[in-house]
């Protein structure tokens, strides 16, 4: 098909992440660049940061003033986003431009590695797919945003009001950046192809379903990456409001849950159940007085249902939690078991509002480390509550006051960690560490816990919790 070359002049830049750190002004937690994974053994993982660079002379473009019996080109646009995902094939781009898109949109045609297929808001815009009441889609359990073809590329785009799932992308090696999804029936966003990356998203009111009688039957959740995917990403998105679970993996291999800012969910945070290899990082968690649920929901929960399959390998390191009902849970769930292959190391745990700064219920539980954590609880609730001790073992952890003595493990203290509390809860830098912590030199060394929070080096004396404290005065001042 002959078309017209894009107009279209502006940069599309290789963004890098610029990490914060406790003694630096803060950045941003979440880097607005592109996770890609590598495995560099079988208990680490890197992740590399890379924008697309589309080819902006072999575009097409779509805009509610369009009509789709035009060309497609910038100044004789298509209508729909649908003729677009009929008409693209590999190595294509689509600019869609800013305003209402009344229809489901269905992306079948599948890219390459090497030549994605793109659909990118126009600069400056912001185009949103409605489901015009909630009478979108038509099929059950339908997606308003349904991706099954592979290698596809979605950025910019605002999704909501479906009757449904807001987006899905369930074709292999698909990518969604900067979208904003909310007010959607059930999922918000649900991953389940392989390869799948979701980041830099808000993500917020979804499951809503479940808003005007809570809690009455099963419930969706704002994020996920469930229905057997392998080696899914969840990164550097807000997610917050959901009326089920905020982010969740189930029935999943190898997900990532990295560098997310979740708080204010229903029915829990972030909830790892039936999943493998799984990793758990970076990721700062909370309540405040906007939480829709009035009791209060679990920060970091891991917990079985179905064990289709066990859940087994799954590391929890480097978050920070505040606020919430408990901020560590794991329960055994409906069918009995315990966890198996589990590290729970380097988090900084403050001030859960109900029965215990963490929780273990009864289970068959082994090779369970928890070390080096942070775990503050003022008031009249204990740190912990340990029901089964077996197959768990306790290290260097900085406990605010003294827990059961089941649970002192070597290398334990007791004592405030004190936190520098500077800003407000919702900040990273409250919870990094004063120059006079007792968490300071004080953690053991673990091979899967390299960094910090803010990514900074582990030393080879390590603190406690999700940071290392960094000496102002011994940072080299540039010289002009």
């Amino acid at each position: 098909m002959n078309r017209q070359s894009a107009k279209i002049t502006f940069s599309v830049l290789l963004i890098i992440a610029v990490i914060s750190s406790c003694s630096s002004p803060r950045v941003d937690l979440i880097p607005t660049a592109t996770a890609f994974r590598t495995k560099t053994s079988t208990t680490s993982t890197n992740i590399i940061f890379l924008s697309p660079t589309p080819d902006i002379t072999n575009a097409y473009f779509v805009s509610p003033s369009g009509d789709d019996t035009n060309p497609g080109t910038e100044t004789q646009p298509w209508r729909t986003i649908q003729k677009a995902a009929d008409t693209l094939t590999a190595g294509e781009t689509v600019y869609i431009r800013g305003g209402v898109y009344e229809e489901s949109v269905y992306i079948s045609n599948s890219g390459t590695q090497e030549q994605p297929i793109r659909f990118l808001a126009y600069p400056g815009e912001i185009p949103i797919i409605d489901g015009s009441n909630y009478e979108l889609p038509n099929a059950y359990w339908g997606a308003l945003l349904g991706i099954p073809g592979d290698y596809i590329q979605v950025t910019g785009l605002e999704v909501r009001y479906s009757n449904w799932i807001g987006v899905s992308l369930a074709g292999h090696h698909n990518r969604a950046s900067n979208m904003n999804v909310h007010h959607n029936r059930e999922t918000g966003v649900l991953v389940s192809g392989d390869y799948g990356i979701f980041e830099n998203g808000r993500v917020w009111q979804n499951a809503n379903r479940n808003e005007n009688n809570p809690g009455s039957s099963d419930w969706a959740s704002g994020l996920s990456a469930a229905r057997h995917p392998t080696n899914v990403i969840l990164y550097g998105n807000s997610v917050y409001n959901n009326w089920g679970e905020g982010l969740s993996t189930f029935e999943a291999n190898g997900t990532i849950i990295e560098a997310n800012i979740v708080y204010d969910n229903w029915a829990g945070n972030i909830y790892v159940s039936d999943s493998v290899n799984v990793v758990v990082q970076r990721n700062l968690v909370y309540e405040s007085d906007n939480d829709i649920n009035s009791s209060g929901s679990v920060g970091i929960m891991l917990g079985d249902e179905t064990y289709n399959p066990p859940s087994s390998n799954v590391t929890v390191i480097n978050n920070i939690v505040f606020g919430t009902l408990r901020n560590f849970y794991w329960w055994q769930g409906r069918q009995g078991g315990g966890m198996d292959d589990v590290l729970i190391a380097n988090n900084t745990f403050v001030n859960s509002t109900e029965k215990a700064g963490i929780q273990i219920d009864n289970g068959h539980h082994q090779d369970v480390r928890v070390y080096n954590n942070i775990i503050q609880q003022y008031g009249p609730l204990p740190v912990s509550i340990i029901l089964s001790l077996d197959g768990i073992i306790f290290s260097n952890n900085l406990w605010s006051k003294t827990p059961p003595s089941i649970v002192i493990g070597h290398g334990d203290l007791i004592g405030d960690p004190k936190l520098k509390k500077v800003g407000d809860f919702t900040s990273p830098e409250w919870y990094c560490l004063l120059a006079d912590s007792p968490a300071r030199n004080h953690a053991m060394q673990i091979r899967e816990v390299v960094n910090d929070f803010f990514g900074k080096p582990r030393s080879q004396q390590p603190d406690i919790g999700a940071f290392e404290y960094e000496d102002v005065s011994q940072i080299p001042i540039p010289v002009p």
